[in-house]
């Protein structure tokens, strides 16, 4: 898995960007300056829009950081592992090149190893508009996934009012399961955006943003040497509804040839950013995206087993308010994303030659999917020193519901569940001369609710459903049952320079569950050890 050209290459692109970012170390910064206390400040530097990387408040900061994660316990999704060890190293900044440019980039590589694994095929499953399940028993075994990740990003002022700005985000990564049924996954996706923003004058500035994002991942099944074992897949159309598919031959899981699920948006986003006084700042943007794709190969000799569309709407808020030591900030986000999947029908017809072409008779609708996502919380930086606070509060709370109808007919299945969690926590910074300790505690509880599945016929009589029970309750219990967290780390940071930070991070999470039926344990436990250097 790790071997030695990835290696190679991974340290070939660290040691790029750690000499780009050198540069920015010239500027000397302030000492405890922290990327998340920059990022936060204005929510124009993360918006859709590169636009709003001109309301960069620094000359520039970095940092690079190794992290090692490792996860156990059996308060698990179905797709994921009870036992699991992630590696990362990333490097991330903002440097203001001149008065009018502004420059941002990052770079990370992370590596996976899951123990105990079946369930879904796909790297993740609520992405797509379906899912392949493996339902064949005693098939859980290792899998492993690399995610490569790089994003670059500019603004440039035209003039006193105008401002252009580009982004560009590129990720590749590669999963594999290391026991039959196997299956490995190749994923490419990739976004760009361009977008301006004007100033109506020196409070109110207006943004807009166009996004492309194509995305790719291929899918190949296959089992190592000879067996006369049979393997089942279950095609879940939503709601693990859907029809099971023998491994052998064409279908979803074809074992002569791989098969992508291609999706691709277009989407624009609107910025409306607001300087109220000195002390208030106002920032809103408001997305929209159409979303199409398809599952198979476009030719006349291969089919296209589904095609489906969505819309996305998305809503980003952020009022931030300051004080003489203090600042708050109130943030809300919002998603709604209203998806349909189309299964073709086709034959194949051979023609003079003994050529094969696949013919289409039209298709059928087999999902109906509503999400949506809310998320809003309130965060103190009490005690504020050159963007550093002393004390760091925050409170908030997640929304998740999803309302979805999967048709195959004459069945269907309906589903509407809702999941939310309530999180604070607490974080103080201490600083002694060239020492900072950082002390984080945090609590959150969350619970959800309403029916996995109601099944029914639109023909009088028929009751029959196809389905895989024992992955619908496994999720349904997953998102809905009540829990209890806890999180907590601990943080060492030493000056090394005036300009050059190191420190040592580690954290802890824990996760108890109530009135568990359908998942193999209540608890989940994850620590994760991060060391790395701001400049």
């Amino acid at each position: 898995m790790f071997d030695k050209v990835k290696i190679q290459i991974v340290a070939w692109f660290g040691g790029v960007l750690l000499s780009a970012a050198g540069l920015t170390a010239q500027t000397p910064s302030q000492s405890w300056r922290n990327m998340d206390d920059i990022r936060l400040r204005d929510a124009a530097l993360t918006g859709e829009n590169a636009a709003g990387l001109h309301h960069l408040s620094v000359d520039g900061i970095s940092y690079a950081e190794i992290s090692a994660n490792k996860s156990q316990g059996d308060f698990v999704n179905y797709f994921q592992s009870n036992n699991s060890l992630e590696f990362s190293v990333e490097s991330e900044s903002f440097y203001r090149l001149n008065p009018q440019t502004v420059f941002y980039g990052k770079i990370k590589y992370a590596g996976f190893q899951g123990k105990n694994m079946d369930g879904s095929m796909l790297i993740n499953p609520y992405y797509n508009a379906f899912d392949i399940v493996e339902v064949t028993s005693g098939t859980a075994g290792d899998k492993a996934k690399e995610d490569y990740c790089l994003t670059g990003a500019i603004a440039y002022d035209l003039s006193k009012r105008w401002t252009l700005g580009g982004k560009i985000d590129y990720e590749a990564s590669n999963y594999a399961k290391y026991k039959d049924l196997r299956h490995t996954n190749s994923l490419l996706d990739f976004s760009s955006s361009l977008g301006v923003s004007y100033r109506l004058n020196s409070r109110i500035e207006l943004g807009f943003n166009y996004l492309y994002r194509k995305s790719v991942e291929d899918l190949r099944f296959k089992t190592y040497g000879t067996t006369d074992r049979k393997y089942t897949s279950f095609i879940s159309f939503g709601n693990f509804f859907g029809k099971n598919e023998l491994f052998g031959g064409e279908g979803y899981t074809d074992s002569n040839n791989s098969n992508p699920i291609v999706n691709n948006f277009n989407g624009i986003s609107l910025q409306l950013h607001i300087q109220a006084n000195d002390k208030r700042t106002i920032f809103n943007e408001l997305s929209y995206r159409k979303r199409e794709g398809y599952y198979g190969k476009r030719s006349t000799v291969t089919p296209v087993y589904s095609e489906h569309n969505a819309t996305i709407f998305a809503y980003r808020g952020q009022v931030s308010w300051l004080q003489a030591q203090h600042r708050h900030d109130w943030r809300l986000s919002l998603e709604r994303e209203q998806l349909e999947n189309f299964e073709n029908i086709w034959r194949k017809d051979n023609n003079a030659g003994n050529r094969t072409d696949i013919v289409y008779f039209g298709n059928n609708k087999v999902l109906n999917k509503s999400l949506l996502h809310a998320r809003m919380d309130y965060t103190a930086n009490l005690f504020v020193q050159d963007f550093h606070p002393e004390w760091k509060l925050r409170a908030g709370m997640d929304f998740y519901r999803r309302q979805q109808t999967t048709m195959l007919y004459p069945y269907f299945r309906k589903q509407d569940i809702h999941a939310y969690n309530l999180f604070l926590s607490a974080e103080k910074q201490l600083i002694k001369n060239k020492n900072r300790y950082d002390f984080l505690l945090g609590a959150s509880y969350g619970n959800g609710g309403n029916e996995a599945a109601i099944d029914g016929s639109y023909a009088p009589g028929q009751t029959q459903s196809k389905s895989s029970g024992e992955h619908l309750y496994r999720e349904y219990e997953y998102l809905t049952a009540p829990r209890f967290s806890g999180n907590t780390s601990i943080g060492y940071n030493r000056l090394l320079t005036a300009s050059l930070r190191g420190y040592v991070r580690l954290q802890y999470e824990y996760i108890q569950a109530l009135n568990i039926s359908y998942l193999n344990g209540k608890t989940h436990h994850s620590a994760t050890l991060a060391a790395g250097c701001v400049f």
